[in-house]
C-alpha cells in the first residue's frame, strides 16, 4: 500500500515506521471487528513495557486522527480508502470461513 501513496508534504516521518505500522494494524482491526482501538492486539514486547505502551497509544491516536482529518496530509487521505478496502476484503474473507 505504501507504494501507492503520495509523499508526505511536511516534516512528519514516513508511514514506514514500526509504531505507525502497528497503529495502522490497529485501525484495520477496529474496522474489521467493529471494536475499540484500545483493545486492538499488540505484540507482547509492547504489552510488557509501559514506556512502549505509551508510545503505541500516542502513535495510534496520531494515525487515527490523521486518517479522519487528512486535509493537511494527502498521504493519509490516499491511505484511508486503501485501508477501508482492505478491511472490507478481510471481513468478507473471515465471514466466508465460518
Amino acid at each position: 500500500m505504501i507504494t501507492q501513496l503520495p509523499d508526505l508534504t511536511s516534516h512528519r516521518q514516513p508511514l514506514s515506521g514500526d509504531h505507525r505500522r502497528l497503529a495502522v494494524s490497529a485501525y484495520l482491526w477496529t474496522r474489521v471487528t467493529e471494536g475499540e482501538s484500545d483493545f486492538a492486539p499488540c505484540p507482547p514486547y509492547i504489552g510488557s513495557d509501559p514506556a512502549l505502551r505509551v508510545v503505541r497509544t500516542q502513535e495510534r491516536h496520531n494515525v487515527f486522527h490523521r486518517l479522519h482529518t487528512p486535509d493537511h496530509q494527502p498521504c493519509y487521505g490516499a491511505l484511508k480508502p486503501l485501508l477501508e478496502d482492505h478491511a472490507e476484503r478481510l471481513a468478507k474473507a473471515i465471514d466466508h470461513c465460518q
